[in-house]
């Protein structure tokens, strides 16, 4: 009797043992499956409080439904607090997985070791850099790498008034404004609508203070080839001529021709309404005034008033935040939905913006797209900043100066010779 329990208890014990076994390489291998069908959830910020948040978030949208495998969420915060919150988000080893970042930010956060370079993922990810448009992608490369991916340009462009121009006999047979070569040409054109159009509407119409003036002033500059800072970036280089010209060009179009009001607060909403024959502003102005059904306005590059095409402009990136510990599946993973975004920019030009890839620009899809095209080339006019950890400021220090020839407070040479102290202070600190 003694021998059969002894038996039945080796038999039981053998049991155990086996099904142990089987239930952990069971265990192994359902573990293995689901990880290995798990899809990667992604979480992506970005800085879109205005109208193209909504366009942005049907994009993720989109993404999301085409591909199960890699699902992302977006957080929209507000421009103003935008780098602010990811600076701290990376500093504290809480980023985001992928996030917008534009390029004259990127000073800023590759010199800090804020975002990680991008060519060790992007073969994995099947990224081919030659599919961007070459100004663009030159513009996020530092030291040969890529550290961001390009998913559009934006910059400043010329919007008109068709029937103001088309009353006083000012449009080309294309439909274009009939402006004569050079700087002279276009205050000829300007001084035209003034003489031709209802007394109520404006010749030139732009925001006075803050960014337009600026933007205008590096558009012309640049047109003269104009650099903003020397070539190691530790000294200011635009009070020349060619600056001091660039801003004497703009000052006049306010002060001496009266073509442009003093102390306009918006001058997208005075175009908008149809108090002005042109308006220089940035391209996502498209989208706001298309819903302006009684607007007819056409868009076109900037004219180039001196040596060459060029103008103000910026992009948008998409750029891979520097992590706690990194994953390379979850950056490919990011990095295949950085480029699914460029692949479908015209889905992001429907807010105005030109996509980054020329594949996208010669696609059905964006060539639906009324205005678009009038502007497109703006892709290869885009003078983008230099580099440095102190662009923005130095921006602040122009606008701020810039400002106060706009205002009537101060005249050109003194405002150059004050912003290029004020520069050059900045930069020795």
């Amino acid at each position: 009797m003694k021998r059969i329990k002894l038996v039945m208890v080796m038999m039981l014990f053998v049991l155990t043992v086996f099904t142990g076994c089987s239930s952990e390489e069971s265990a192994s291998s359902n573990d293995g499956n689901e990880s290995g069908n798990k899809k990667i959830e992604l979480k992506y910020w970005v800085p879109f409080s205005g109208g193209d948040g909504d366009f942005m978030k049907a994009m993720v949208a989109e993404f999301n439904k085409t591909n199960p495998d890699i699902q992302v969420e977006m957080l929209n915060l507000k421009w103003e607090e935008y780098y602010t919150k990811l600076r701290t988000a990376i500093a504290s080893k809480q980023a985001p997985d992928v996030a917008v970042a534009h390029t004259s930010k990127l000073g800023e956060l590759v010199p800090s070791n804020m975002i990680a370079e991008l060519d060790p993922v992007a073969e994995n990810a099947g990224i081919k850099w030659d599919s961007f448009n070459q100004n663009i992608l030159n513009a996020t490369m530092f030291e040969g790498k890529h550290m961001a991916f390009p998913l559009d340009t934006h910059a400043m462009i010329m919007f008109y008034n068709k029937k103001i121009l088309g009353d006083a006999g000012l449009l080309n047979s294309d439909g274009k404004p009939a402006i004569e070569p050079g700087a002279e040409g276009f205050v000829k054109f300007l001084k035209q609508v003034q003489q031709k159009a209802p007394a109520d509407v404006m010749p030139f119409v732009g925001t006075s203070n803050g960014n337009v003036p600026f933007w205008m002033w590096w558009s012309l500059y640049s047109q003269m080839d104009g650099k903003l800072l020397s070539e190691d970036g530790k000294k200011a280089a635009f009070n020349n001529k060619e600056g001091k010209e660039a801003l004497q060009f703009i000052s006049d179009l306010v002060h001496e021709d009266k073509l442009w009001p003093k102390n306009v607060k918006n001058g997208g909403e005075i175009f908008a309404a149809g108090k002005a024959a042109v308006n220089f502003n940035g391209v996502w102005s498209t989208g706001t005034f298309e819903k302006n059904e009684g607007l007819d306005f056409g868009a076109t590059t900037i004219p180039q008033l001196y040596d060459q095409k060029a103008t103000w402009g910026d992009s948008h990136t998409l750029v891979l935040p520097v992590q706690k510990e990194e994953d390379p599946k979850r950056q490919e993973a990011a990095a295949t939905f950085a480029n699914w975004l460029a692949e479908n920019g015209a889905m992001w030009a429907k807010a105005g913006h030109v996509p980054s890839k020329p594949e996208v620009i010669e696609s059905p899809e964006f060539k639906e797209l009324e205005y678009r095209s009038d502007y497109v080339q703006v892709v290869d006019d885009v003078n983008f900043m230099p580099n440095s950890e102190k662009l923005f400021p130095i921006g602040d220090i122009l606008r701020a100066n810039f400002d106060l020839v706009m205002n009537g407070q101060a005249s050109v040479d003194e405002v150059m010779n004050k912003a290029e102290k004020e520069v050059n202070d900045l930069l020795a600190k």
